[in-house]
């Protein structure tokens, strides 16, 4: 491509001066077509991350919504808690809250006649749960997502619980739940726990 003989004024002006004058005339107007370009680059790649991201987004939801789907209506014909999670659906959770909620359980039924474990259920964050829990919002960070889930009964919003995931292996696995007042299942089982080694009963093993 021949660059175009632009004329300058050349009275006074040395010849390197010049070539650098008629280079300026040039790209002058070649500045708004790079600016639109990096412009359409930048809106293309924006869009390709929340094409990548919305997948994410509604997987994590469906998992989620799946879960409650599942675990509600057993739930409630159950007096079992959430010890048939740790029976049938011990895959959907990391190792370690597995871990500690199996702990909890075994301490709660040694000691039957006290409260020495969760009095509530922690997928629900209720004793007397609603009929139906749905998912509202849910927002994916990398392999990390945050859901946040509703108990509705009779169209009232009733218990809110805000469960955490996490995806390794290809598929997505609950790592704790949140509360109100920043609360969480992961820190109430550890304080449970220390309670429990801190009591004369543990002392006496």
């Amino acid at each position: 491509m021949s660059i175009p003989s632009i004329d300058v004024p050349t009275i006074g002006i040395l010849p390197n001066r010049q070539r650098e004058l008629r280079l300026l005339v040039f790209m002058r107007p070649m500045k708004p077509l790079i600016l639109f370009c990096l412009i359409a680059f930048a809106a293309v790649t924006m869009q390709g991350q929340q094409s990548v991201a919305k997948p994410a987004d509604q997987s994590c939801r469906r998992f989620v919504q799946g879960f409650y789907d599942w675990y509600v209506p057993r739930i409630l014909k159950s007096a079992d808690t959430y010890e048939i999670v740790l029976k049938n659906k011990p895959g959907l959770f990391s190792p370690a809250l597995i871990r500690m909620l199996r702990e909890d359980l075994s301490a709660a039924k040694a000691n039957s006649g006290e409260i020495d474990g969760l009095d509530f259920d922690p997928f629900l964050n209720s004793q007397d749960p609603s009929t139906k829990f749905s998912v509202t919002k849910t927002k994916v960070v990398g392999t990390k997502c945050s859901a946040e889930v509703h108990g509705i009964t009779d169209g009232v919003n009733n218990e809110e619980v805000h469960p955490e995931l996490t995806f390794e292996n290809g598929a997505w696995r609950f790592v704790n739940f949140h509360y109100e007042q920043n609360s969480d299942l992961i820190a109430m089982l550890k304080s449970l726990r220390a309670d429990r080694q801190k009591s004369p009963k543990a002392a006496g093993r």
